[in-house]
């Protein structure tokens, strides 16, 4: 079977991580390197060999030889690269959030579908073993809360400006209503939400809590922020809720606590899996041509989760997310037709 020759747009912290596990698994072989600061590509490609190092992104969209490209860059420029990476040919590994505006998800979702490559979603928290091992306990729960609470973000942080990184509850937010839709496991119908900027010195929302209604009945909850990240739950802590029936995910959800009435607990131990995991799921789709396990519609639902909540706590009252998604889907078999 072919090698996947892949390059990485992005070469931080989140790019190494990428490359690291590409390293690792057979079929797939980091080629090329592209960063703003050239020196930082040069330096991967030192580390982990490969053909070149560039700050021409151009030079990636028109390299033939590239399979996929991975995006690893600040959130505002995952649209487009991913875009211009589907549109020469290539399949897209991105990393969260696919877009910080749904505009943007949208124009990413009909390039997969027009040009039938594989574009897969970086939501790695998808692949923790224990939470995995949750949704094998209690595969239809009847409440879930995810609570995501970090140490406060500083204000000069990238991550923080309105634009490029949308602050707390946009840029990691994603994550924790991407596991909650995972473990519901169902769609959420709407959201209803109270919080806001408390104390960032740019306009982004840095607290919020959230309640979800889901088509399976199931209640979803949300605390997401930058307040403090408390000690004893960490910064990661889920709890999915059953007749009878209970699971507590602490310590960066590597704890699992599961609980029977009239029974003892049961304690199991885990690690923070996911990034290999990720991986190796984006490599086996190419090869076997099938659909990614996180694709567009999930980067889409994710970013939605989280937009939506903010609409609501600026609104006072509960907002539509799958009826949104419902009405894309539909204009897009229209168009079909």
């Amino acid at each position: 079977m072919k090698t996947i020759r892949a390059g990485v747009i992005g070469c931080g912290s989140l790019g190494r991580v990428h490359i690291d596990c590409v390293s690792k698994i057979e079929g797939i072989q980091m080629v090329a390197y592209c960063d703003i600061y050239e020196n930082k590509a040069q330096a991967l490609l030192q580390e982990y060999g490969g053909e070149y190092a560039t700050s021409d992104v151009d030079r990636f969209f028109a390299d033939e030889t590239l399979d996929a490209i991975y995006v690893t860059t600040l959130h505002d420029t995952h649209a487009d690269y991913c875009i211009r990476a589907l549109e020469s040919g290539k399949h897209v590994m991105v990393e969260k959030p696919l877009s910080l505006t749904v505009e943007d998800c949208l124009r990413v979702g009909e390039t997969v579908e027009r040009t039938g490559k594989k574009l897969m979603t970086a939501f790695k928290m998808r692949y923790y073993d224990l939470l995995l091992k949750a949704k094998e306990l209690i595969p239809q729960p009847v409440m879930v809360t995810m609570q995501m609470m970090d140490n406060r973000w500083p204000d000069g942080a990238w991550a923080n400006d309105p634009i490029k990184g949308g602050g707390n509850v946009l840029s990691q937010g994603c994550h924790s209503t991407d596991i909650l839709r995972f473990v519901a496991s169902g769609e959420p119908i709407e959201v209803y939400a109270a919080g806001g900027r408390y104390y960032q010195a740019a306009d982004v929302v840095d607290n919020l809590t959230a309640v979800f209604r889901f088509d399976n009945a199931v209640a979803g909850s949300l605390v997401q922020g930058d307040c403090n990240c408390p000690r004893h739950v960490s910064k990661f802590f889920m709890q999915i809720f059953a007749e009878n029936k209970s699971v507590t995910l602490t310590d960066r959800l590597t704890k699992l606590i599961y609980q029977e009435a009239g029974k003892d607990p049961v304690i199991f131990t885990g690690t923070e899996t996911g990034f290999l995991e990720e991986n190796k799921a984006f490599v086996e789709c190419i090869q076997e041509d099938k659909r990614p396990p996180i694709d567009h519609v999930d980067g889409l639902y994710a970013t939605l989760m989280t937009l939506q909540a903010v609409k609501s706590l600026r609104s006072g009252k509960p907002e539509p997310i799958r009826s949104l998604v419902d009405k894309v889907l539909q204009k897009k078999e229209q168009t079909t037709l």
